[in-house]
């Protein structure tokens, strides 16, 4: 007979008032690559207890053979997903994801597409995607296997199996600004 034993390690940082949850950490073998990913907003589980999301990820890291994970969000108020409660900048956040991108050797920006039109979103996109631009060579976003569908959640179900591409924040960047040009053209027009 042959036994594993693994022992995760899951550090969780809230904001003092428990509304906010800017990381959660999770860590089963520091001697691996570290990867840090970005989604758009947490939920309220931080030890045993999983959501969805959270296990999806794990189970993809540990499959594509890091040791551990630092789970971040666009927003860091905790089951916002509408973004309803959202500031355009929160300091904090941008602060703990720019020190996790420091320490990760990939980051996956995974916030999806969904909320995209959400002028939030936008905004929040915007700001992280500027201050990730120095660490542009490791940002990747889920993809499914023939990288059509790019910039995926990681409860989309074209990418429950991870494939990672990489991208550069400044195209992302200047893609806003071209559509927010073109919005005020055509606001102008009306």
């Amino acid at each position: 007979m042959n036994t594993i034993k693994t022992i995760l390690t899951t550090e969780a940082l809230f904001s003092d008032d428990g509304s906010k949850r800017y990381l959660l950490r999770k860590e089963w073998d520091k001697s691996k690559s570290k990867l840090a990913i970005i989604m758009l907003a947490p939920s309220s589980s931080a030890g045993i207890e999983l959501d969805t999301s959270t296990q999806l990820v794990v189970n993809n890291v540990a499959r594509l053979g890091f040791g551990s994970v630092d789970i971040l969000n666009l927003s860091a108020v905790l089951n916002d997903f509408s973004l309803k409660q959202s500031k355009n900048e929160d300091k904090d956040n941008i602060d703990i994801i720019i020190n996790s991108a420091k320490s990760a050797d990939v980051i996956v920006y995974a916030a999806g597409v969904g909320k995209a039109k959400n002028k939030i979103f936008q905004q929040l996109q915007e700001t992280l995607l500027k201050e990730l631009l120095p660490f542009q060579d490791k940002l990747n976003c889920l993809c499914n296997a023939d990288g059509s569908a790019r910039f995926q959640h990681p409860l989309s179900p074209s990418v429950r199996i991870w494939h990672l591409s990489p991208f550069k924040a400044s195209d992302i960047i200047s893609d806003i600004n071209i559509e927010k040009t073109s919005q005020k053209k055509n606001d102008k027009d009306k």
